[in-house]
């Protein structure tokens, strides 16, 4: 199937864990959730942004998404609705998310060149690592949750270990 909605680069795409649905984040200004079997929009979230990642938390029933606006934002993953707003940064665009699989914890990286560690339900940073001397590109937790991975626009990966008192 082929869907065509978005009017400018799809930055990021990811699958709901019943294979029945995706969201596409787009630097048009929108997220579009796609049903997979009828290859047509469910349902779309707009902010003044150039979306650059999206995730669903993984009870599916959120999804978090970051741009160029500096802002992380949750999401009702049903209704489309903005849940809460963080500023992700006080000084350039969030490129990257990654959540932990029981999604207390997720991880953010930008162009402010830092790594953080947030608390979901909080919405409050706890951690952040410096290291980068570019924009952090992408972020990556490990399936045990001991470290996080990033990677900047510099070509440094750098390994963080995941502060004790945070590995679920």
């Amino acid at each position: 199937g082929s869907m065509k909605e978005h009017k400018a680069t799809v930055n990021c795409i990811k699958v709901r864990g019943n294979d029945l649905e995706f969201v596409s984040a787009s630097s048009d200004g929108s997220c579009i959730i796609w049903d997979m079997r009828r290859f047509a929009r469910n349902n779309s979230l707009f902010a003044s942004t150039f979306f650059k990642a999206v995730l669903y938390h993984p009870d599916e029933s959120q999804l978090l998404t970051t741009g160029t606006d500096r802002k992380i934002t949750n999401w009702d993953a049903f209704d489309g609705s903005a849940i809460r707003i963080v500023d992700g940064s006080t000084s350039a665009e969030v490129n990257t998310l990654d959540i932990t699989g029981a999604g207390e914890f997720f991880v953010s990286g930008g162009g402010d060149k830092l790594v953080k560690l947030w608390h979901y339900d909080e919405g409050q940073c706890q951690f952040v690592g410096i290291g980068h001397s570019g924009a952090v590109t992408k972020v990556a937790i490990a399936p045990d949750q001991r470290n996080i991975v990033s990677v900047g626009d510099e070509g440094a990966i750098l390994i963080w270990r995941t502060p004790e008192q945070l590995i679920e």
